[in-house]
């Protein structure tokens, strides 16, 4: 990341850090699991509150337009190259039996939504939060870039911990299609890198009858839950 484009306030930083790193626990936790929402409800949740936190703290970090803007050209790069590299990843793993890819339209229109929101969620507020407090500390580029990535593998493995499928191996899984997309971010500067590869993974996995989280069986599960809770 070439500069810094925010408040570099450390105790305001890290709280912010905290509010992502809870939210993204319990807006899996709560959605998928508790309330049993089918996936497109949760896609929806995700997005509102994703946007709502990342308006917050961009308007917080007086970062304004500089931060969609900074490095977009390198961001453009990054996408590209950690998109080809997630895409080759994935097609080395296999589908379940059962599993259909979706459509052109549904794939789409997943990826675009989901992608982007865990993209911010995931890879780019906790790396961009934790590089402002960690620059501000004059700890230099390579010792913020490295915080800021271990303030964003602990993200990803709260969130995930939120989906009942996530609490074991497939953990793995989620850090190693997502931290790729927070080191595109750190090494590019720009939210572009992120974003843009973490939509064509989502995009690629669904072509390919992927199943992304949450994962029907424990919706299902939920429901059921809920039910015999309520009774």
């Amino acid at each position: 990341m070439s500069q810094v484009i925010g408040n570099t306030d450390l105790t305001g930083n890290l709280m912010w850090f905290a509010v992502v790193a809870i939210i993204g626990f319990l807006v899996s936790w709560l959605v998928t699991e508790k309330m049993g929402l089918n996936r497109t409800q949760y896609v929806g949740v995700l997005a509102i509150v994703t946007a709502a936190v990342t308006a917050g703290y961009v308007f917080w970090s007086g970062a304004g337009v500089g931060f969609w803007t900074n490095n977009w050209a390198w961001g453009v790069l990054g996408a590209a190259v950690a998109a080809v590299f997630l895409a080759l990843l994935l097609s080395r793993l296999n589908v379940a039996a059962g599993q259909q890819a979706v459509s052109l339209a549904e794939a789409a229109w997943f990826a675009v939504v989901y992608g982007t929101a865990e993209g911010l969620l995931l890879s780019v507020l906790p790396v961009v939060i934790v590089w402002q407090a960690a620059m501000g500390q004059n700890v230099g580029a390579v010792g913020a870039g490295a915080l800021a990535l271990a303030a964003s593998v602990v993200v990803i493995v709260v969130h995930h911990l939120g989906y009942a499928d996530f609490r074991g191996k497939k953990m793995r899984q989620a850090l190693l299609g997502c931290l790729p997309l927070s080191i595109a971010y750190v090494l590019t500067g720009s939210p572009i890198a992120a974003v843009g590869a973490h939509i064509v993974l989502h995009f690629v996995a669904m072509r390919r009858g992927m199943e992304l989280p949450p994962h029907e069986a424990s919706i299902a599960k939920a429901g059921r839950s809920s039910l015999v809770v309520s009774g």
